[in-house]
């Protein structure tokens, strides 16, 4: 046996399914785009006493979320997206207390009775990211707003920047992609900032996950 093998333990949280597999590449494919905990092991009883246990992370200290809210602009808008209410992924914009914005923007036949909107049954969260990031820059545009916040590292910090991988992306998601980055340009152009933020303080949290 190799020396370097490994064993990759994942556990799907909606649905409890749970597996050990021997490579990343087949692990990466059943958590892409789910909510999910996965760990790589040495040894194959070690990924399944994790499993056993619960497939939990080991805790790390409390934030301090004073810090984190001081961070946070009562001028700016914020994006979220997530699912929970087994309807699909729901995408939120509001502003610093938490109202939405949806109305502003868009027709209200398109907003659920939470003030969100749903994108199709079949999107990854992700995908919902990248939507609301797209929803906020028209919002910015028509109102002038100069602070955009998301939580989503890989929108924000990837996607809206053009950064991506075509191979396991759908055409139409690189086209929204290409289109947000482009909207991303001009909003920075006229000095326009996107932040990153932590999901604990985003006011526009749809909360699942907590």
């Amino acid at each position: 046996m190799s020396k370097n093998k490994k064993f990759y333990a994942y556990f799907i949280i909606d649905t409890n399914e749970n597996g050990i597999l021997e490579n990343w590449t087949d692990c990466q494919k059943k958590v892409t785009g789910k909510k999910a905990r996965y760990k790589s092991f040495k040894i194959f009883s070690d990924a399944q006493e994790w499993l056993n246990s619960g497939a939990n992370y080991e805790k790390k200290e409390k934030v301090d979320l004073t810090e984190l809210y001081s961070e946070l602009e009562r001028d700016a808008i914020y994006f979220d997206a997530g699912t929970g209410r087994g309807n699909g992924v729901e995408v939120r914009l509001t502003d610093f207390d938490g109202n939405s914005l949806l109305y502003k923007i868009m027709n209200e036949k398109k907003i659920n009775e939470y003030g969100n909107y749903y994108v199709a049954d079949t999107r990854t969260n992700n995908f919902g990211e990248l939507t609301g990031l797209y929803i906020a820059l028209v919002y910015a545009k028509k109102y002038d707003t100069k602070v955009i916040c998301g939580d989503s590292s890989l929108i924000i910090e990837f996607w809206s920047k053009g950064r991506y991988n075509s191979s396991n992306l759908e055409n139409d998601t690189i086209e929204l992609i290409k289109k947000v980055t482009l909207m991303r340009n001009e909003f920075e152009k006229k000095g326009g900032i996107i932040k990153k933020i932590s999901g604990d303080v985003n006011p526009a949290d749809l909360g699942f996950h907590k």
